[in-house]
């Protein structure tokens, strides 16, 4: 059986050998061997949504994940997708936990206060990509949490940047929205009607 070996490979890297794979040989088996969570939660989802079985186990430290050739039916919870028919085909890119230049102190209570008055409105947009230091407003001391957990409820989509989270190491303390990549989040910004830039 084919084995793909994506450790030390940068997002969305592991995610695109993966979708390579599945084009050459749609019917096959084949394992992905990824050494970070992110990754692993990338690949397993990209599979899912494409109607693939999949299973991983830990093996010294990296993660391997086995890809069955055979379909499965496809957890529609898994696919990252804008209905491009809505009006609110508007995506919000966050990629800061503070609003504006100058004062720190300043730029974290503005962009509070942007996230609140946001669920306040009635038309929201269908998408908040978190990446970057914006990552930090996903984790659980942000001080804008419950105002994320608002805009889910309601039906607007978060993404939150996996390397982003890696590399602060906030992995462990997310709690909104969900771990996503450069493939989710690409395929978002070109299908998006306007994409407005935090």
């Amino acid at each position: 059986m084919r084995t793909i070996d994506c450790r030390g490979l940068n997002c969305p890297e592991p995610v695109l050998r993966t979708k390579q794979a599945l084009t050459e040989n749609p019917f096959a088996d084949f394992n992905i061997v990824v050494d970070n969570k992110s990754a692993r939660e990338n690949v397993l989802r990209f599979v899912r949504s494409n109607g693939r079985k999949s299973d991983w186990q830990e093996i010294n430290g990296s993660f391997h994940i086995s890809v069955a050739g055979s379909k499965a039916k496809s957890d529609a919870s898994n696919l990252v997708e804008i209905n491009l028919e809505q009006d609110n085909n508007v995506l919000l890119f966050i990629s800061t936990d503070q609003l504006g230049q100058g004062s720190t102190e300043l730029g974290r209570i503005l962009m509070r206060n942007f996230i609140y008055t946001l669920t306040k409105r009635d038309n929201l947009p269908q998408a908040i990509i978190l990446m970057n230091s914006g990552v930090r407003l996903s984790i659980k001391e942000s001080p804008v949490i419950e105002e994320l957990a608002n805009l889910q409820a309601r039906g607007v989509l978060i993404l939150v940047c996996g390397t982003c989270l890696d590399y602060y190491e906030l992995q462990e303390q997310q709690q909104a929205g969900q771990v996503s990549n450069m493939y989710d989040i690409t395929d978002l910004l070109f299908a998006a009607r306007m994409v407005i830039t935090i």
